[in-house]
C-alpha cells in the first residue's frame, strides 16, 4: 500500500505547490486513487485549479506503464471529442516523482452508479441512472475512432509472443489468442472445450466496423449525479474493435459480479434477482439505442465470459501479478464470483466450464 503522507510530500514537490489535503479515495485491482486539493496554484501546472478537488490515480502492477499511458491517451482524446470523461490535467510516465506512473484529473460530481451504502439508496441510485448508464456506452460506440484520434491508442489485448495473433489482428483474434495462451500455460483444462467451440466459429464474427471499446464498462466505473452520468472512468482496458464484445463484457459483469459484503449482493436469492433484473434490462435498452446482431452478441458473451474467467484462473494459479494486477486483487476472486461466471460461460458456450478441473496427467 502507498503511504499517503509520502505521496503528499512528493506530489507537492512535483507540482511546486502546497497540498491542502490528500486522502485515499479508492483502492482497486491495479491502482490507488487519491483525492487532493492545492492550497495555492501550481507553478509547474498552471491549469490545475487551487482549492478544488482533484483526483490522483497511481498505477501499480506489472503492466502499470502500459496501462497508465493507454488511459491518459484515451481520456485526453475523448475529452477533446466531448465525451463524458474527467478532464486530464497531467500524466507522468516516469517513476521518479511518486515511484509509479500517475495521472492527475478532474474530480467528477456524484459517485459510482453502484454503491453499497444501503440497499434502498443503492437501488434508488442504480434505478434512476441505469438508462443514462446504457446511453453513455451506446454513445461511446457511435464515435468514429479515426475522427476522434482514437484509432492509434495503445492496444490493451496484445497476445504474448507466439500466442497466435499480433497487435494488428482483429480484436476477436487477439482475445482468443490470449484465452488460448492462458488455458495452456495455466493450465486451465476446464476451459479448453468451451474455447474450442468458440474458436471454431470465429471466422463468422471476425470482422465488423470498429468502435472504441471500454472493455470494463460496469456500474463502478460510471459516475452519476441523480439521473445524469457525469463521467466514465478506468480506461486501462480500452481497445478498438467490435462493439458487441464491449456490450457482451458489460452483460457478463452485470450477470456475474458478486460481493461478500453487503449480504444483498452475494450469490443468494436477493443478489441473484438483482443481477438478473439489471442484466435483463441492459440488453433491450442497449439494443434500442444501438441495434445489435443478436447471434453475434450471444457469441461475444461466450468469448467475454471465457476471457474474464481465464483471467481469474490465472490469478488463482499464479497470482494477480501475472495478469497485471496488484497482489491484493486476489481477494476479489471469491468462490461466488467464479461459480457465477462458470455457470454463465457454460450457458453461453454450450460446454461445461470450470476452473477446478484437474490438469491432465502425463502419460
Amino acid at each position: 500500500m502507498l503511504d499517503p503522507c509520502d505521496i503528499e510530500q512528493r506530489l507537492a514537490g512535483y507540482l511546486c505547490a502546497p497540498i491542502a489535503r490528500l486522502n485515499v479515495l479508492a483502492s482497486g485491482w491495479e491502482t490507488t486513487v487519491f483525492e487532493f486539493s492545492l492550497q495555492s496554484a501550481s507553478k509547474s501546472f498552471t491549469a490545475i485549479p487551487a482549492g478544488q478537488s482533484m483526483v490522483l490515480r497511481v498505477y501499480q502492477g506489472s503492466e502499470a506503464d502500459a496501462k497508465g499511458t493507454r488511459e491518459y491517451t484515451t481520456i485526453a482524446r475523448l475529452f477533446s471529442a466531448g465525451y463524458c470523461v474527467p478532464r486530464p490535467y497531467a500524466f507522468e510516465a516516469e517513476h521518479r516523482a511518486l515511484g509509479a506512473p500517475f495521472l492527475i484529473m478532474q474530480r467528477l460530481a456524484g459517485g459510482p452508479l453502484f454503491t453499497i451504502s444501503s440497499f434502498p439508496n443503492s437501488f434508488k441510485t442504480f434505478s434512476m441512472a441505469f438508462f443514462s448508464f446504457v446511453r453513455a456506452q451506446a454513445k461511446l460506440h457511435k464515435l468514429d475512432p479515426a475522427s476522434a484520434g482514437l484509432r492509434e491508442i495503445p492496444r490493451a489485448y496484445v497476445p504474448i509472443a507466439g500466442a497466435g495473433a499480433d497487435a494488428g489482428s482483429p480484436l476477436l483474434d487477439r482475445v482468443l489468442a490470449i484465452i488460448a495462451h492462458r488455458v495452456e500455460t495455466g493450465p486451465l483444462p476446464g476451459l479448453r472445450e468451451a474455447l474450442n467451440r468458440v474458436a471454431e466459429r470465429a471466422s463468422r464474427f471476425r470482422y465488423s466496423p470498429n468502435s472504441l471499446l471500454h472493455m470494463d464498462y460496469h456500474p463502478l466505473n460510471v459516475m452519476v449525479n441523480g439521473l445524469r452520468v457525469t463521467g466514465v472512468i478506468d480506461w486501462v482496458n480500452a481497445d478498438v474493435g467490435d462493439r458487441h464484445l464491449d456490450a457482451a463484457m458489460t452483460s457478463v459483469i452485470l450477470s456475474s459480479s458478486a460481493l461478500e459484503n453487503p449480504r444483498w449482493v452475494r450469490d443468494n436469492i436477493v443478489g441473484n434477482s438483482l443481477r438478473a433484473t439489471f442484466a435483463g434490462l441492459y440488453l433491450p435498452l442497449y439494443h434500442a439505442m444501438a441495434p445489435i446482431d443478436f447471434e453475434r452478441f450471444r457469441y461475444c458473451q461466450a468469448v467475454a465470459a471465457l476471457l474474464r474467467l481465464s483471467m481469474l484462473g490465472m490469478m488463482r494459479a499464479h497470482g494477480p501479478e501475472v495478469v497485471g494486477f496488484r497482489r491484493e486483487a486476489i481477494h476479489e476472486v471469491t468462490p461466488a464470483v467464479v461459480r457465477l461466471l462458470s455457470r454463465y460461460a457454460t450457458r453461453k458456450s454450450g460446454a461445461a466450464v470450470g476452473l477446478d478441473a484437474p490438469a491432465p496427467q502425463p502419460a
